[in-house]
Parts: C-alpha cells; sequence; structure tokens
C-alpha cells in the first residue's frame, strides 16, 4: 500500500499533481510578482538524509522511510562516498507535486556531488560496484520552486526586506532526462538556509522571495507553469 501521507504543500506522497501546459493558478500573479514562501529551509548538509549506506556491492540503498524534506517545494541534494569511489548513482523519489523524479551523479569520492533538481521525498539510490565505503546523502543550498520561474525580484528574510538572490533558469529540455536541471527552476537564497529540527520542531530564518512566473509551452506543446514533466527511471 502507498504512503500517502499528505506532505506541507496539500498534495499527496505518490499521486502526482502535474498538471501538463498548465497555464493558470490563483497563487500566481500574472500583472506583477507571485510572492513565494520558503518556510524555514534546513541548513545545507551532506549527511542530514541519509548517512552510512553501503555501497561495497552493487544494489540499492531504501530511503523511503525518510522524513519528506520541510522545504514545501524541495530541495537539491548532495552525495558523496565515505571516501575514494566512482561511478553513477542515481537517486529515486518525488517532487513536491508528488511526480516521480530521478537524477543521475558521477561519484568523486569524498568529495560532495552537488544535485541539479529539487526533490521532496524519496525512493532509493541504486548504484554500481563502489568499493569498501559507505553513501551520504544531504541537502544542497538550492531551493525548489512551485512554479516555472523567469526573474527573481526581491527576497525577506524574517520579514526583513534583503537582495534577490539568484534564480537557477527552469531547464526546458524536453523530454527531461537523469542530467537535466529542474524544469521548473530553483533559487539559492541571499539569506543562508539555518534551519534545524529539533524535537519535531524546525528553527531559524523564515525566506520569502518573489518572482516572475511564465506559463509558456514549447512547440510540442509541452511545458506551462508546472514545466517539462520530470524524468524518472
Amino acid at each position: 500500500m502507498p504512503n500517502v501521507m499528505p506532505n506541507p504543500t496539500g498534495f499527496f506522497r505518490q499521486q502526482s499533481a502535474y498538471v501538463p501546459r498548465m497555464q493558470y493558478s490563483a497563487d500566481v500573479n500574472y500583472n506583477g510578482g507571485t510572492r513565494v514562501d520558503f518556510g524555514i529551509p534546513l541548513a545545507a548538509g551532506t549527511t542530514n538524509i541519509s548517512t552510512g549506506g553501503s555501497v561495497a556491492a552493487a544494489g540499492s540503498i531504501d530511503l523511503s522511510s525518510v522524513v519528506e524534506l520541510p522545504d514545501p517545494y524541495g530541495r537539491t541534494i548532495v552525495v558523496a562516498l565515505s571516501g575514494a569511489g566512482t561511478g553513477t548513482l542515481t537517486i529515486n523519489g518525488y517532487d513536491y507535486l508528488g511526480q516521480p523524479i530521478s537524477e543521475a551523479f558521477t561519484l568523486a569520492g569524498a568529495t560532495p556531488v552537488v544535485g541539479v533538481k529539487a526533490f521532496k521525498s524519496f525512493r532509493n539510490a541504486s548504484f554500481p560496484v563502489v568499493g569498501a565505503v559507505t553513501l551520504n546523502v544531504g541537502t544542497g543550498a538550492k531551493l525548489g520552486l512551485p512554479y516555472k520561474a523567469l526573474r527573481v525580484q526581491f527576497e525577506t528574510a524574517n520579514g526583513v526586506f534583503t537582495a534577490a538572490g539568484t534564480l537557477t533558469a527552469p531547464v526546458l529540455t524536453d523530454p527531461a532526462t537523469a542530467v537535466s536541471g529542474d524544469p521548473r527552476g530553483t533559487y539559492t537564497p541571499t539569506t543562508t538556509p539555518n534551519g534545524v529540527i529539533t524535537a519535531g520542531v524546525i528553527t531559524g530564518t523564515a525566506i520569502t522571495a518573489v518572482f516572475d512566473m511564465v506559463n509558456d509551452v514549447n512547440a510540442a506543446g509541452n511545458g506551462g507553469l508546472h514545466g517539462i514533466q520530470q524524468f524518472a527511471a
């Protein structure tokens, strides 16, 4: 039986709310900026999703028991080994809409490899024979977005105005691949995410930002506010 516990966005895990060619949404301001509330994003780290998983033999590590990320629209992730090792690791999970999503990482030993797609929850990490080392998975610095963003106007930190961070543009590759970027884009805030979970309570700096969203589709009629459909292995 699938896990269908609701996440903070109101969508259900493993039940996709993706809308192809989506043109309108009540929370998108087409005559000005759309404010996105990121809540209190977790501090970035290389071990705060999973740590110590053996990759000594080809196979996979079950990540389905990992609690969904509190970041409302997901987060890019980081993978690193405990020592020397190479090969291609694939993280499988879901975005904030419940779309299945897969991302391939080229391992570089203990050097963290930063992902480009925003994950909300996880299924597993699959890998070839790597060696007598372990795998760590953590959160990156980039935040997922609810819709395809064209520009960021400004940011607030605990309600105080600050300069805009950096928008990584939506990737329009159609169909998406295991290594193509996020179809809605991702956001690196000026304010460093510093959220910490203690006894189930998140404390830290609340971040919002205002974006111009775009609902265009490509020549094949794909895209819209939710972007190109995610790739899943």
